[in-house]
Formats: structure tokens, sequence, C-alpha cells
């Protein structure tokens, strides 16, 4: 019987202590944030008898917790410098993140996805591909249900397919993955990490434990994963050259690319991978094509978190777009997305904690209206679309200045839509 600490009550917080308890160890809480939603995750596993309640702290870390534990167990929010990793680290207690948790119990094999934009839609596509191919498929991880609360539903047979990110893969272990694959690498959360050079490190840690009896898929197109292809031990390939399907079947969406590579290689049927991409309807929040009023189509894209995703959404939506963007500023370079403003978007509306930042890196070749409130932002959108146009919430930055998260944030931005619409503002 251990005592292990874990630091953060979000979901991964959560299905870390539950599986902790499960096991029996002793687990105790620490929580930085005092809000409605903490202290509900917090009665959550006190009733369910995960957790007794003096052994957990909201609001607060104390070095008095810390004391004498024998694991530390790491939400993906937690930072490398908050105090309970500090102190673990001062002492000597080994800190691992929820992700090497719940592989450490995981009896079956991982197909592991980040990148820094597609991760979602790509875990996604893999699961229902090798589904329909009648195989008992977990898709878990990043995308909102963490690894370690999924175990009871994962069989010697089955399949994980497992988004993963930056911050889960900076505390791992052991973590070795069957398949891993890397999308794609751009400016992404500088707020956390110290620079560039850090960041690519860490995304290549999905790929540290692989042997020569693993397999890694790379993007190509992408500079910077060109430049480690040769860093792996396990077999590498490029997606988008793998048996030449974007030249056999003209696609030239990456997403559906990478994700036919894997389902290839895990002996998807060509047929049925096709079939899975013709009916694919996306996923909420990223590029979701919500409504349709009076020949304007709003767009709910919530899920864009970087610059460079919003980049990607202004290509792939094509026509004229009213676009608005802003959050809480986690790095890159908003000047970047100058020729697709130029060439697709009448007017850019910024919320949030960086609309100033965003009105200064567009200045020299758009102006930028800035409101307060994403409901604002959506009232002037409706007051200036015309018909044929795409009032598009992509925001290029995290949501956490405004909002619980991005779900929240999108899902905020359609009631907008929807209580213009009824309320008869023009759209």
């Amino acid at each position: 019987m251990r005592k292990v600490i874990v630091v953060g009550l979000g979901k991964s917080g959560v299905a870390a202590a539950r599986l902790l308890a499960g096991q029996g160890d002793v687990v105790f809480i620490t929580e930085i944030k005092d809000n409605k939603a903490t202290r509900a995750s917090l009665d959550l596993l006190i009733s369910d008898g995960a957790v007794k309640r003096c052994n957990a702290e909201i609001g607060r870390h104390s070095k008095k917790l810390i004391e004498d534990s024998e694991l530390v167990v790491v939400s993906p929010g937690v930072r490398s410098d908050s105090l309970p990793v500090k102190l673990a680290e001062g002492r000597g207690v080994p800190i691992i993140s929820e992700l090497e948790l719940g592989y450490s119990l995981c009896p079956a094999p991982i197909i592991a996805v980040t990148g820094t934009s597609g991760k979602t839609t790509v875990t996604t596509l893999i699961g229902e591909m090798i589904k329909s191919s009648g195989r008992d498929v977990v898709v878990c991880g990043n995308i909102g249900n963490p690894l370690s609360g999924e175990l009871k539903r994962i069989k010697d047979g089955s399949v994980v397919v497992l988004e993963v990110s930056s911050f889960q893969l900076e505390r791992i272990k052991n973590f070795k993955p069957k398949i891993s694959v890397i999308l794609n690498i751009s400016e992404n959360h500088l707020d956390r990490h110290k620079n560039m050079d850090e960041y690519i490190a860490l995304k290549a840690r999905i790929f540290l434990n692989q042997d020569e009896s693993d397999f890694v898929f790379l993007n190509g197109r992408d500079k910077i994963l060109r430049k480690i292809f040769n860093d792996t031990r396990a077999k590498a390939e490029f997606f988008d050259k793998y048996k030449d399907f974007e030249n056999r079947f003209n696609i030239k969406n990456e997403d559906f690319l990478a994700a036919m590579s894997v389902a290839s290689l895990e002996g998807v049927s060509e047929d049925v991978m096709l079939d899975v991409i013709s009916g694919f309807k996306g996923i909420e929040h990223r590029l979701e094509h919500f409504i349709t009023i009076n020949g304007v189509d709003f767009v709910n894209d919530s899920k864009a978190t970087t610059v460079s995703s919003v980049e990607w959404a202004l290509k792939s939506l094509g026509g004229k777009i009213i676009l608005i963007i802003g959050g809480e500023y986690k790095g890159g370079d908003f000047s970047k997305l100058k020729p697709f403003i130029e060439e697709n978007v009448r007017f850019v509306i910024a919320i949030g904690e960086a609309r100033a930042r965003i009105r200064d890196s567009m200045k020299p070749f758009k102006e930028v209206i800035e409101e307060e409130t994403l409901e604002g932002a959506v009232r002037v959108a409706a007051n200036k679309a015309r018909k044929g146009d795409k009032i598009l919430l992509s925001p290029g930055c995290s949501s956490f200045d405004m909002f619980s998260n991005y779900e929240e944030r999108g899902r905020r931005f359609k009631e907008s839509v929807l209580t213009l619409h009824f309320n008869n503002v023009k759209v």
C-alpha cells in the first residue's frame, strides 16, 4: 500500500485517483484551483470512496501533503515549476504522468497519435477504421477520456488508439506504443515550454522507448519531422508517401493519409478505410459546420488553439470568411496568417486577452475589430455577414481566459448563434 499524490483534479487527475484507489493505494489530492468544478470532482471522489476528505486540499499546494509520498502522478496541466513537482524532485520521489500510469496497467497494444494539430481527427478516424474492420477498439487519451479511466473496457484483444499531448509525454518513463504518429509540429504552448526545441523534443518522446519491433509514421511535408526522421529506432515511414494513397485515391488531406497509413498497417482493407472517410462527418468543435441561417454558414472550430490550426481552417474552408479569433495567448505568430486572411477573410474580430496582440500583428494587412465577449463577436459578425459568407470561430488561442475549456467555448458560440437567430437579429 503506497501513499500516492495526485496533482490536479481535471479529468486525468480524477481517473488516476480512481485507478490508484482501486488497486489499494492511499490517494492524496492536491489542486491549486478552487472553483465549482474542482470541488465537484473532489466530492465525487470522496463519495466513491477513492479519497478521504482529510487527504485532499483545494486552492493550495502544501509541503506537508508531499511528505512520505512514494509516487506523484501529475495531470497534463501541471507545470514542472509547480510546488508539488519541485518538492517531489527534491526528495527523489518518482513523478509520472497519468498517461504513464495508465500505460503501466494497459493489457493491449497502443497506437499513439500526437502533433500540433489534427490529433483528435486522426485518432477518431483510426479508431473508426479499425472498428469497422470488426475489431474491438478503445479510443481515449487527450481526446477527452483518459487512458487510466478506460482500463476496465480494454481487453487482451483490444486495440487502444490514444491521443497524446506534449504535456503528457513530458513525464513518461516506459510508455511504448506499438505504432506512434506525429502529424505536424508548429509553434505551440510556448507559454509553457522554454522554446521550440523543448517542444519538439517533448513531441519526439512519443517514440522514445520504441524499438525495431515498433513502427512510427511522420509527416514528410513537415520540415521539422523530416529532420528527426532518423532519430528513432522504430521502423519509420512518411505517412504522406505510404502505399501511395495520395495519388492512387487522389487524397490530399494529411489527416486522412495518416489515418489510412496506420489502419493499413493494422490490416484494415482499403474499401473499409475509404468508406469511413466518405462517411466522416467531422468532430464537434473542429471545423464543425454547425448551422446555416439565411445563406450564412456558422463554423465552430473552437478546438483550434494554435495559429497553424487557424491556417488549416482558412485553407480548408475557402470562400469568404468572417473570422472570430483570440483567447489566452499560448505562443505563435498571427502575422503568418497574412496570405490566407488577405485571400479569404472579409473581417477579423478579436476577443479575449490576446486581442491587442492580434490587432497589432494584423494591423499592417487587416483591420481588426475588438470585442470583449464571444457573444459580442457573434453579434458583430452576424450583422456584417452577407449571403454566402462563413462565420468561423477559430481562436488560435487557449480558452482559459474566458471559459473552462474549448468545449465550453464552442458550446457558447453555438448558443450565441441560436440566441441571435431566435431573437431575429440579422443573419
